[in-house]
This record gives C-alpha cells, structure tokens and sequence, in this order.
C-alpha cells in the first residue's frame, strides 16, 4: 500500500541518482509508481518536468504552516519559480493578511490624557 496523495510534497532520487524535490502529480498504487513534478533538482534540467519514481525511492516531506512569514515566504518564492500566478496570489494574499494581523496586535494605543507619576505630579518643572 502507497503512502502518498496527489499534492504531498517529497523528496527522494531517480532511477538515474538525481535528487529531487516536488510535489506528486499522480500515484499508481498497484505499480507503486508516482510522478512527481520536480521544483528542486541536482540536476537542473529536470525542474519544471514531472518523473517517475518508485514510491519507496521518496520521503514524505512535513507539512508546513501558512502562518509562519519564513515559510510563506519560501513558498512564494517556489511559486514563482513554477511560474504558478494564482498560488503566488493566494500566497502574496496570505502574507499581507498575517502582517496586518500582526500590526493590529503591535499597534500602541495612544494615551489620551494628563502624564502623572505615583506623587500625582506631571514630569514637567513649572
């Protein structure tokens, strides 16, 4: 039985020894075959394409979180490369909804009223 779903992100080598890193097109569970698209190669040529691998050739990379800017950030990058317009969009999206989160969390409240210390007096000298 295959562990892998269409979307999963994996890492692992070809038949030819080549590193990659992508995400799974399809997966054949009966010839434990999977396609992978490749984002990331030792061998350049092959970004961009999808190839075949022997499921037990990969590693089931973690999923990582939309709520980390380093992740996001990664991630945008990988849309781009891929040249994905509408996931650098979502992404993109994504990122200015957590920076302006973030600055109303940050935001200081102005102070409306008389500065005074413990004694009741401003800190200005008449």
């Amino acid at each position: 039985m295959m562990k892998f779903e269409i979307g999963d992100w994996v890492q692992g080598k070809t038949v030819d020894g080549e590193f990659i890193h992508g995400y799974i097109e399809t997966a054949d569970a009966q010839r434990e075959i999977v396609r992978v698209r490749v984002v990331q190669s030792d061998h350049e040529e092959a970004v961009g394409k999808t190839v075949s691998v022997r499921g037990s050739w990969l590693k089931l990379l973690p999923v990582n979180s939309l709520e980390d800017p380093d992740n996001l950030e990664s991630l945008v990058d990988l849309a781009l490369s891929t040249m994905d317009e509408v996931w650098f969009q979502e992404l993109t999206d994504r990122m200015k909804q957590l920076r302006s989160d973030k600055g109303k969390e940050t935001r200081e409240i102005p102070f409306r009223g008389k500065l005074s210390n413990r004694w009741g007096l401003s800190g200005k000298k008449s």
